[in-house]
């Protein structure tokens, strides 16, 4: 669980810099801006933003002639902000395993990170999740690897494992209108701009860890229901479920709670917050560079849906525990189907054209949600589909996520 993984991990952030070893021993070493001689660097790109995780340089080994392989050197977050404590850099180091790509990451020995990999360095977003590893657990073996695959590979430093870093990036906001089963509240498509990276929970957020900071399950999907006045039947206790039959103010409640645990333990950097994501980075996450209906392609018949959502065909009428199903492309679960989730703005029309970080308006009257959920059609699972309800509304199909990001006015 989120809590109880972060509570035992400390959030300080790594130095700047980058150590990568390559399989017959050629080191190289790199702060941010000098890059030592004789470092084998292929390409160096030194202007990249501050608070994305840097991708400054790549090592290009050859394990013999046949076999090229690409490693990427990359410090693991380089954000701007000040540190709690002292953190030993994760260092990467690559070589091949029975024709896959074993990877090593070095560092602090509780240290947790994501294993990243790009065949292109062209787009800052493009990167795509593996898994998490730890120095402890390390080396790791992409499986999807081969020999000529030409991947790039970063290792970015993250609070637990249950997060995951989401990069800066550009996209299209809401569905074009020739999306099939579009809404008319996904438009005018608006071009926005993400500027600062972040971190977002890869599942929504369990009843037991709303139990962990809050003290009480408000869940339906828990416990025995067939009595009255539901008439139902008997849940059981699956604390892995996701939390439901939580209002707007719940779940911020339980972000403010959680930042205040988290910073009065030291573990938050100054300035981020626990907080329920803007609806336009719920969107940019869930969509994970993709443009596509779903964040997994078009889905015209809905014939892939059942691997990666909970709706009416396959979710039994209950929500289920989170993660169960395939995530996107960035390693986040359940960000179509299982519940509806809970986005910080206000509900109110997309205004066209280009945004850097929006917000939604100033006031309003219903909050966002985003995503659906068990009870909902396959319809209702698209990228851009949102709906709302006052910040006092509870029911049993919407819950929320968390990321740790920028605190916001």
């Amino acid at each position: 669980m989120w809590v109880s993984r972060v509570s035992r991990r400390s959030s300080s952030l790594p130095q700047p810099g980058v150590r990568a070893t390559n399989k017959v021993g050629v080191t190289a070493t790199r702060q941010l801006l000098d890059l030592p001689a004789g470092s084998h660097v292929q390409k160096t790109d030194l202007d990249g933003p501050d608070d994305q995780p840097s991708t400054r340089g790549t090592m290009k080994t050859k394990f013999s002639e046949l076999v090229p392989f690409l490693c990427l050197l990359s410090a693991a977050v380089g954000i701007v902000a000040p540190r709690v404590a002292a953190q030993t850099p994760l260092g990467l180091g690559i070589e091949m395993n029975a024709g896959q790509a074993q990877i090593s990451v070095t560092g602090a020995s509780d240290a947790v990170c994501q294993i990243q990999w790009t065949d292109s360095l062209s787009a800052t977003s493009r990167w795509f999740h593996l898994d998490h590893s730890s120095v402890a657990t390390s080396p790791f073996i992409d499986p999807t690897s081969t020999p000529e695959s030409g991947r790039y590979y970063r290792a970015v430093w993250t609070p637990n494992t249950g997060m995951v870093w989401i990069p800066p990036g550009t996209f299209m906001l809401g569905s074009p209108t020739n999306e099939q089963d579009r809404s008319s509240t996904e438009g005018p498509q608006t071009l926005v701009t993400i500027s600062r990276g972040f971190w977002m929970g890869k599942c929504e957020i369990t009843q037991g860890e709303y139990v962990a900071v809050m003290g009480n399950n408000p869940s339906y999907f828990n416990g025995d229901r067939s009595g009255p006045p539901d008439n139902d039947q008997d849940y059981g206790t699956d604390l892995t479920r996701p939390v439901e039959t939580v209002s707007w103010n719940d779940a911020t409640s339980y972000c403010a709670l959680l930042t205040t645990q988290e910073r009065t333990a030291g573990r938050l950097p100054t300035n981020y917050v626990c907080r329920l994501p803007t609806e336009a980075e719920w969107e940019y996450a869930c969509r994970a560079g993709t443009t596509t209906r779903f964040y997994y392609g078009d889905d015209p018949n809905y014939t892939e849906l059942v691997n990666y959502a909970w709706f009416t065909d396959n979710s039994g009428d209950v929500a289920q525990p989170v993660g169960e199903l395939l995530p996107n492309a960035w390693g986040l679960h359940d960000m179509a189907g299982n519940v509806w989730e809970w986005c910080r703005d206000w509900y109110g029309p997309y205004l066209g054209g280009s945004a850097i970080d929006p917000r939604g308006p100033a006031t309003g009257t219903f909050r966002v949600w985003r995503g659906a959920g068990w009870f909902y059609a396959a319809r209702h699972c698209r990228s851009a589909r949102r709906f709302n309800h006052s910040p006092t509304y509870t029911y049993s199909g919407l819950g929320f996520r968390v990321v740790l990001a920028s605190d916001l006015p």
